[in-house]
């Protein structure tokens, strides 16, 4: 039987067993919904990396003109960076080809610190279905991680969680649970539609709509508008597909 345990909080997975596990990192908003778009529009690989000054210090070993330094301090664009971290700034025409460099409040010092060293697939509403694909194609037990928001709970993340455990229940069967993750799977069942909803109501939604970025909330709701499965290996995040979604 598959097991999955929901972390609410990166602080979790201090005494979390994470060996021999799928690792799914959730930030609905906005880097797991960016990176996936990011990827959709053709960007070649995102590396994460936990502070500003890191991602400066990379930039400059870097060919200038094919990368990209992205990222926000608290939801705002970091000051000389290209790029911050709303999806919809991540255009085609701004990121093909290019190597992005990703410095988040919250996902990116997750993945790049407590997780660091470890496989990991990034997850939000708008990669929901492929993600919940290639995570039921493994016969692994999953440890799915909420970046939350400045070390607290976030809604959203936990909403999004909830959906997809709900998807694996559907293609697995019976899973076993820890009590978060069972309480998340309740959750989308009684109140996970729409997201768009849950996005706004959230304290971190409330937030980016004070700073102007209102527009971000249905962008990262829309459930498979961006159906890739970034996946990161070896500190770079690249883009894949389940095995059957690759098919026809």
């Amino acid at each position: 039987m598959k097991r999955i345990d929901l972390a609410l909080l990166p602080s979790e997975l201090e005494r979390a067993s994470l060996d021999a596990r799928q690792i799914v990192v959730v930030d609905v908003l906005r880097s797991c919904s960016t990176i996936a778009t990011a990827l959709m529009n053709g960007a070649v690989k995102i590396i994460p990396v936990e502070t500003v000054e890191e991602a400066t210090r990379l930039h400059e070993t870097l060919a200038p003109k094919s990368s990209l330094l992205c990222g926000e301090r608290e939801g705002r664009k970091v000051s000389g960076f290209a790029l911050g971290n709303s999806p919809r700034e991540f255009t085609r025409k701004k990121v093909n080809g290019a190597t992005l460099i990703f410095a988040s409040t919250n996902a990116s010092p997750l993945m790049a610190g407590p997780l660091a060293g470890r496989e990991q697939i990034l997850l939000g509403y708008v990669n929901l279905s492929v993600v919940a694909k290639m995570v039921a194609q493994v016969d692994a037990d999953v440890t799915i991680a909420c970046a939350g928001r400045s070390g607290r709970f976030s809604l959203e993340d936990a909403a999004c969680a909830g959906a997809l455990i709900r998807r694996l229940a559907d293609a697995k069967g019976n899973l076993e649970l820890n009590d978060a993750a069972a309480v998340a799977g309740d959750f989308d069942r009684d109140h996970g539609s729409p997201p768009e909803a849950i996005l706004r109501r959230s304290e971190h939604g409330r937030y980016l709509i004070e700073l102007g970025f209102e527009d971000d909330l249905p962008v990262c709701a829309a459930i498979d508008s961006a159906p890739v499965v970034p996946q990161l290996k070896e500190g770079r995040i690249t883009a894949s597909v389940p095995a059957e979604a690759g098919k026809g």
